[in-house]
């Protein structure tokens, strides 16, 4: 996976800005890579190390962008903190919640943690209300993974906002059914 470049890591602000002028490098979430680099999951998600570090997840409309279901990341990040403690970021381009994400929900891609696909559906069903989550469902949503998220509300009864995540998981599977009919 090619290197994603951050300002004062190793190379400076101006040199990076150098870099990115001369089109070796192009910019990705909140660092820089390689221009000819394929844009991964994996070169996505490590894109937000800084953000992330090793307490925090990217769940939500993060995690969708990182899956590949936004083409561009979110204005605000969704994060979550993993099983560890750690202190609430304070920055205004973050959405924190303070609730403990099971590991089992997460995979690591690109040296950080990231909502699974499955749970980042459920995230995204759970905020269908809005047009942007809904339309990044639809298009990380595939009749495994519907089905998956299905199966992970139905096992976990006291997650808030199951009835109308359930009944979008409901009218999604059901909107693939006529599709393939």
């Amino acid at each position: 996976m090619p290197r994603v470049h951050f300002p004062h890591e190793i190379l400076s602000p101006a040199e990076l800005s150098a870099a990115r002028l001369d089109g070796e490098l192009a910019p990705i979430g909140d660092g820089f890579a390689p221009a000819d680099a394929l844009e991964s999951p994996a070169l996505r998600a490590a894109s937000l190390r800084p953000l992330l570090g090793d307490g925090l997840v990217a769940i939500g409309l993060s995690a969708a962008w990182v899956h590949g279901a936004l083409g561009l990341p979110p204005a605000v990040h969704h994060v979550q903190r993993g099983a560890h403690r750690v202190s609430r970021p304070v920055r205004r381009d973050i959405r924190f919640r303070d609730t403990p994400l099971d590991a089992a929900d997460t995979v690591a891609l690109g040296g950080v943690r990231v909502a699974s696909p499955a749970r980042t559906l459920v995230e995204l069903a759970r905020e269908a209300s809005d047009a942007v989550s809904a339309g990044a469902a639809r298009r990380l949503a595939t009749p495994e993974l519907v089905a998956e998220a299905h199966g992970w509300l139905l096992a976990h009864r006291r997650f808030p906002g199951r009835q109308p995540a359930m009944a979008f998981l409901a009218r999604l599977a059901a909107a693939q059914d006529d599709v393939t009919r």
